[in-house]
């Protein structure tokens, strides 16, 4: 269930998790890296940026993969 930031519950995050492929797992882990590694910010604003890729953008990388093999069967 999506909320009205754009986020979703921690259920469907968890399930979105699962859904990844190893090569989608390995580049959001690269990128968390990234984050982490070039802060620059306060701890509250890393936490969020790190908590956006698991709440917004892995939830759309699914939903996009799902989107695009639902058209090619």
């Amino acid at each position: 269930m999506e909320e009205k930031d754009g986020r979703v519950s921690n259920d469907t995050t968890v399930e979105s998790i699962k859904s990844l492929t190893d090569k989608d797992a390995k580049t959001f882990l690269n990128l968390i890296y990234a984050v982490l590694k070039d802060n620059t910010s306060p701890k509250e604003q890393l936490i969020s940026n790190v908590l956006s890729i698991y709440e917004k953008q892995i939830p759309r990388v699914v939903k996009a993969r799902q989107n695009h093999n639902d058209g090619s069967s």
